[in-house]
């Protein structure tokens, strides 16, 4: 089964999505500096939709190198448009997060490579945490956060879940595609499984898997290794 890139209207409606909600962003960015982002390092955001983290990040923290990667051309297409919009020079390519073709210069040299609500829709797990650890350096991490397949929620979690679709400020199309992106996410049990693969191809020196809902408002799941120093 191929995965499919987000185009067209629908890339359009992501970005006018995530453009709006900056807020969003907040605990990923806290992760992002729990696992030591620092100035002048190198990030690789993959599957990076319409640019909205490099914007955030690049503010924070303006001399680290970015590059975002998205399978999307019309994602990447936006991700230029709206940086040139804010000012900003930064670094977009296209690329599937299950291969590392497009991205053969950045081999072992990102510190840190991060992935954010995109692995529910690519159709090979292991091949993208495999992907994120063959572009870390040594030493370096990769995190991912994702959806989580409903099944996996308790019940006040559901019920946080169904009041999170109904208040947030989209139109019923996009609110069927989030649903639908839970409905498909893989189990927990699946993040476990395609982690542990990667890491048997490249060694980490430490790992964590957990569920939590801090600042997003629905359970998301959190994958984060860091690649054993050479």
């Amino acid at each position: 089964m191929k995965t499919e890139p987000i185009t067209g209207s629908a890339a359009e409606a992501y970005h006018r999505m995530g453009s709006q909600a900056f807020h969003k962003y907040d605990e990923f960015v806290d992760l992002m500096v729990g696992a030591g982002i620092a100035d002048g390092q190198t990030v690789v955001d993959l599957c990076c939709g319409s640019g909205e983290l490099e914007i955030i990040l690049s503010s924070r923290f303006p001399a680290l190198k970015l590059v975002g990667v998205d399978l999307s051309q019309d994602m990447v297409r936006i991700a230029r448009e709206y940086a040139a919009e804010q000012g900003k020079a930064l670094e977009f390519r296209h690329g599937d997060a299950q291969l590392l073709a497009g991205m053969e210069d950045l081999a072992g040299k990102a510190d840190l490579v991060v992935t954010r609500h995109a692995f529910h829709r690519i159709t090979r797990l292991s091949a993208g945490f495999d992907t994120m650890l063959r572009l870390v350096k040594p030493g370096g991490a990769i995190l991912n956060v994702s959806f989580l397949q409903i099944s996996d929620f308790d019940e006040p979690g559901f019920r946080t879940w169904l009041k999170f679709l109904n208040q947030r400020p989209w139109d019923s199309e996009m609110q069927a595609v989030w649903a639908l992106a839970h409905h498909h996410a893989p189990r927990l049990e699946e993040y476990r499984e395609a982690l542990a693969r990667a890491v048997a191809e490249t060694p980490v020196s430490e790992q964590r898997i957990w569920v939590d809902d801090n600042g997003y408002g629905v359970p998301t799941v959190k994958c984060f290794a860091r690649r054993a120093a050479a």
